[in-house]
């Protein structure tokens, strides 16, 4: 009696084990996509909750805030001392290209409404900023609107 494999055993089970490895490494290239695909996702919405908080804390310490409402969107100008830069700095965020973007300045010198679109920095895609003041009692509070989403952000240093 012969021992060993015939042609047709083999290739049944190289037919079988390439099967397994393709559907193995279709779903290994699958997961690795989605990964991909979702850091992507938890990367920007980062970004956009930190610009956020940015804004939030900017405002919380600003000196002297100024809302402009005139145009379709909201610009905010302030002297704060939580910007950007260390001690005390003024900012302007506003909308240009569908991107919130920020001009900071790390001096108070001249005109506090004055930015420059083309030293400003490009931080989260928006389609919409608005602004206005609301008193609430102790707190003067700035309501701000970014993209849909809704804060309340109290003033601290006002009197």
């Amino acid at each position: 009696m012969k021992k060993g494999f015939t042609l047709l055993e083999i290739l049944v089970v190289i037919v079988i084990l390439s099967l397994f490895f393709s559907i193995a490494i279709a779903s290994y290239i699958f997961i690795v996509n989605k990964s991909l695909k979702t850091i992507k996702e938890l990367r920007s919405s980062y970004k956009y909750i930190y610009t956020l908080y940015s804004i939030e804390k900017a405002i919380n310490c600003a000196k002297n805030i100024k809302i402009n409402n005139s145009k379709d969107n909201s610009i905010i100008y302030m002297y704060t001392y939580c910007g950007m830069y260390p001690g005390f700095s003024k900012e302007v965020y506003f909308i240009k290209d569908n991107y919130l973007y920020v001009y900071a300045y790390p001096y108070i010198l001249g005109d506090m409404t004055f930015y420059d679109k083309n030293h400003s920095i490009k931080l989260v895609e928006a389609h919409n900023l608005k602004a206005k003041f609301v008193i609430s009692s102790p707190y003067k509070m700035v309501k701000l609107n970014l993209n849909d989403i809704s804060i309340d952000i109290p003033i601290l240093n006002t009197p």
